[in-house]
């Protein structure tokens, strides 16, 4: 035992405080049961010690002036090009003593004769002077003068009057995109604190002698949905996230939290509660403002007609202008992270209870998606292991998905099951998982056509999810029930639901459309890690659903002279079944594979130098699984990385190594071109610039 805990790695020590805590409430209070309460307290005593976990940190933004600095504060000036043009026009000393009437006048030259350096200056003062206001608490002014600076700055940007001498070379032009973002930002700030961010709604802003009226709009996949309310990604700093993916250009990155529907609407069942999305925010004037110089009011002149879209990056990363493609400013990564904040989620306490007790899990088990279903797309399908969950496969999700070439042409589908039971029970409620997701997204047409992208399924497997994943593409024939009974199911006594379930478990075939299996560390032959004095303690701590214990016990005592080997009956928790001794792993392997399956493994190699390794003591392995389990032999490819167990698929050589067999299989199906694609370094070409250092 203490060889086992010397081998640990860092990182699953520090999960055990998580796992103590748990265990001994619910021993100590001899709870069978636990409820969503219980797990969110536990979460929130668990969070106080845990400073990486992955989430969000708010940015603490203090820009009011108090009373006594605003005595002696003064507001920024423009800069010299600015002050330059003031000079010239006769406006330096008006804008001291009344900038409002400066910049005014200022757009109605601009107006009158259409220039970059009239538009630019009314844009940068009318933006300062939107900061001054705002950290002075003059909210409604600020608002004006933001407005002010979005209007002359999308004119500067994308009026065709001002195209020739546009010069993407000159200062002018980087620093007008930052006012853009910035102004918008500033106004959308406060339509969020107003709660007026709704899409659908008509919304007016007064600039300094005009108006702008907008509409708000979520084009896209997400456009039938509503939301509960929008955040914006500068507002935060992302932590525990090893990459962060941003895009730059215009527009505002935000993060909308997606409002959950009645249970009986479509395909609402596979997203999970709270769902944040990446959105952009990219206004748009559709009409051009009045060219009269002498247009100084309102009532002067027609309203400003524009649009404001909220656009998903990960579906539109340009904007069309006319006849201008416009790069948007994004972030996929921050809006991710804003979800995991909840400690349920990023203490590993949602994966410590679902190990203990199969019945906490039972409610949340599942497929989520966190995208629209696309029919058009991939379905990747990310199976997490032993004492784990969806969220252990952030880092590799996120890298995978900031490739343009895998977003626009997979779905990422995330599984969640109880992993303290039996690995082929599991299987079996995957199995039908799978089925049933099929059949709803498809109502059963098209299901034998190979072409279509539902067909091409990827199962990617981490540790124990590595073998419920092999276990969706084997027809099993007798090779699993033999082990149990030779008789036929038929022939036991008990109720008929539990004997079918019996039947799903050992008597299964391939789940259609399944082309590819990636499987990372996965106990292939078993794991000597489960050896007596663990799987006691999974006894011990672990709780499996009633309907397995109960009524598998009842059907092995009523069934004794049928039954040859009750053991996977009477299987006490997934510890037990990962003994290398388990016979299901022989016939795992000698199963027949689904039509057109291929197999791709990935298993690390951990030394950490230790006495028992040094004298031979300790074969070859991760840490938990022995590279002799670990080795696939039926893989068509197969790499080792240095890397522990629990965080291998977190290894960006792993990540790698993925991201080349998805691109492959769009190769190998006609998805797209291999000229086309940039393919990551393989570790073969790593190895000898490692070899060289």
């Amino acid at each position: 035992m203490i060889q086992a805990f010397d081998n640990l790695y860092p990182s699953l020590r520090r999960w055990l405080p998580v796992c103590a805590l748990a265990t001994a409430i619910l021993c100590s209070s001899g709870c069978r049961t636990i409820s969503i309460d219980f797990a969110r307290n536990v979460a929130g005593v668990a969070s106080v010690v845990n400073r990486n976990a992955i989430g969000t940190r708010p940015i603490r933004r203090v820009n009011n002036l108090g009373p006594v600095r605003r005595l002696f504060a003064e507001s920024p000036p423009p800069s010299e090009r600015t002050k330059q043009l003031l000079r010239r026009y006769v406006l330096e000393d008006q804008y001291l003593l009344d900038p409002d009437e400066a910049i005014r006048r200022m757009q109605a030259y601009a107006l009158a004769e259409p220039g970059l350096e009239r538009t630019h200056a009314v844009a940068e003062l009318a933006f300062k002077q939107g900061e001054w206001s705002a950290r002075l608490g003059q909210s409604n002014r600020a608002s004006r003068m933001y407005a002010t600076a979005l209007e002359s700055s999308y004119r500067f940007l994308f009026d065709p009057d001002l195209d020739i001498g546009r010069n993407a070379y000159d200062p002018q032009f980087r620093s007008i995109s930052d006012i853009y973002n910035r102004s918008l930002e500033a106004i959308l700030r406060r339509l969020i604190r107003d709660d007026k961010l709704v899409p659908g709604s008509m919304v007016s802003l007064e600039t300094i002698n005009n108006q702008i009226d907008f509409v708000i709009e979520v084009p896209g996949r997400w456009s039938g949905e509503a939301f509960e309310k929008f955040e914006l990604v500068n507002d935060f700093r992302v932590q525990g996230v090893e990459n962060q993916y941003r895009t730059y250009g215009l527009g505002v990155p935000l993060i909308g939290v997606r409002k959950s529907r009645d249970a009986s609407v479509a395909f609402e069942e596979f997203y999970p509660p709270q769902l944040t999305m990446a959105l952009t925010a990219f206004l748009e004037l559709a009409s051009s403002p009045s060219r009269d110089p002498y247009a100084t009011s309102l009532e002067d002149s027609d309203a400003i007609v524009a649009k404001l879209s909220l656009i998903d990056p990960l579906e539109q990363t340009i904007a069309q202008v006319g006849q201008r493609m416009v790069p948007l400013e994004s972030d996929i990564t921050t809006p991710m992270a804003r979800y995991l904040n909840d400690p349920l989620l990023n203490t590993n306490v949602f994966a410590t209870l679902a190990l203990l007790n199969a019945d906490f899990a039972n409610d949340f088990e599942g497929l989520y998606m966190l995208e629209p279903y696309d029919p058009a797309k991939i379905p990747v399908v990310m199976i997490h292991g032993l004492w784990s969950s969806p969220v252990t496969w952030l880092q590799m999700f996120n890298d995978l998905r900031a490739d343009r070439e895998i977003r626009e042409r997979y779905q990422f589908w995330f599984c969640l099951y109880p992993t303290g039971q039996p690995w082929w029970e599991s299987a079996r409620q995957v199995r039908n998982q799978l089925a049933d997701i099929r059949q709803k997204l498809t109502n059963g047409q098209g299901s034998d056509d190979p072409s279509l992208p539902i067909n091409q399924t990827i199962l990617v497997g981490h540790s124990m999810g590595g073998l419920v994943a092999r276990m969706q593409t084997i027809d099993s024939e007798d090779l699993f029930w033999n082990v149990i009974s030779e008789h036929e199911p038929s022939e036991f006594a008990g109720s008929a639901e539990t004997i079918q379930r019996l039947e799903e478990t050992f008597r299964f075939q391939a789940n259609p459309g399944i082309r590819q299996v990636i499987t990372l560390a996965t106990p292939l032959r078993g794991s000597t890690y489960a050896n007596e004095t663990t799987r006691w303690l999974g006894r011990k701590a672990i709780t499996l659903p009633q309907a397995f214990t109960g009524e598998y016990a009842l059907i092995t005592a009523r069934n004794r002279n049928l039954i040859a080997n009750p053991g996977p009956l009477t299987v006490a928790t997934s510890v037990d079944s990962l003994s290398s001794g388990n016979p299901f792993f022989e016939r795992l392997l000698q199963a027949r594979s689904g039509r057109d399956v291929s197999y791709h493994n990935i298993y690390g190699s951990y030394n950490q130098n230790t006495i028992p390794e040094r004298l031979g003591w300790v074969k070859p392995g991760d840490g938990v699984v022995e590279t002799s389990s670990a080795r696939a032999d039926d893989a068509v490819s197969e790499i080792e990385i240095q890397s522990p167990h629990n965080t291998i698929h977190q290894n960006p050589l792993a990540i790698l190594e993925v991201k080349r067999i998805l691109l492959e299989h769009l190769v190998d199906n006609n998805r797209t071109q291999p000229d086309t694609l940039v393919r990551p370094v393989s570790a073969e070409m790593l190895q000898p610039l490692e070899a060289n250092r």
